[in-house]
């Protein structure tokens, strides 16, 4: 069943709740936050390992799945995306949280982290960017794209930017299937907006500890430029896989799955 919380503007977010830890024990929480074009359900693979561990949200983003469209007048900011989890948090009752953001939501996580490090234990960052003005990737090809002929023939023609070529045709097709429920207008916006976001000078600011894992072969945001943020951040773990692209949290989910339980498993117990 789904679940809404509802925001400070009165939107709400859909979400899911999965618990399987022992009821004994009392674990920090985990916010799952997917990358913009997606939604709660690109989790599927990563819930089950983390939910015999931790409680489990995922939620879908401001018009994104289940959740309430933008409203008019909506300014696209990484600020306002951040606050949405600070909202998120109040409404179903959690004080702090590991937050686990993906793909160019992790540029979310950064400024959360930056805005309420009271809330946050620990930032997971899969599919990493930090300085979207340097993207390798045809914005104003894929903008075109979108408000001529829609998000589901953007996402199946730039879907191999987000998969390896070993990837299950099926699962592809479900992949474009997903993203092809978005509103092109505002995913164009999105990547209007990409070319402004630079957090250089915000890394060295975020105190909480973050994990970070990359795609060798991501465009969105190249290896050395992920490494130069590593070095900026004052308590980061960098993962690098190698041969996978941006999108890893798909890609390459076991070997994230894995990387990110040793992670929370390492950070201190707030409960």
């Amino acid at each position: 069943m789904t679940l809404y919380a509802e925001l400070s503007d009165g939107e709400h977010l859909a979400y899911d709740h999965f618990n399987f830890t022992p009821p004994w024990q009392k674990n920090d929480p985990v916010i799952l936050v997917h990358g913009f074009s997606k939604n709660r359900k690109f989790w599927f693979e990563w819930i089950p390992d983390l939910a015999r561990r931790y409680p489990v949200y995922a939620f879908d983003q401001r018009s994104h799945g289940d959740s309430s469209a933008v409203p008019e007048g909506f300014e696209v900011s990484l600020e306002a995306f951040a606050r949405d989890i600070r909202d998120f948090m109040d409404s179903v009752g959690i004080a702090r949280a590991h937050i686990i953001a993906a793909d160019f939501t992790s540029s979310v996580g950064l400024v959360f982290g930056h805005l309420f490090p009271s809330r946050t234990i620990s930032l997971v960052l899969p599919g990493f960017g930090y300085k979207w003005k340097s993207q390798a990737v045809a914005l104003t090809d894929w903008i075109d794209l979108l408000e001529h002929e829609g998000s589901e023939a953007w996402a199946r023609a730039t879907v191999d930017v987000r998969l390896p070529d070993a990837a299950d045709p099926a699962f592809k097709e479900w992949y474009v299937t997903q993203q092809g429920r978005m509103n092109p207008f505002f995913l164009a916006s999105l990547f209007r907006y990409s070319p402004s976001v630079d957090l250089t000078d915000v890394l060295p600011r975020i105190k909480v500890p973050v994990l970070i894992l990359a795609g060798s072969l991501a465009r969105q945001e190249t290896a050395a430029s992920v490494r130069e943020a590593q070095k900026l951040l004052p308590d980061c773990r960098l993962v690098m896989l190698e041969g996978m692209p941006f999108n890893v949290m798909s890609a390459a989910p076991q070997p994230c799955i894995e990387e990110t339980l040793d992670f929370l498993q390492a950070q201190p117990t707030n409960t």
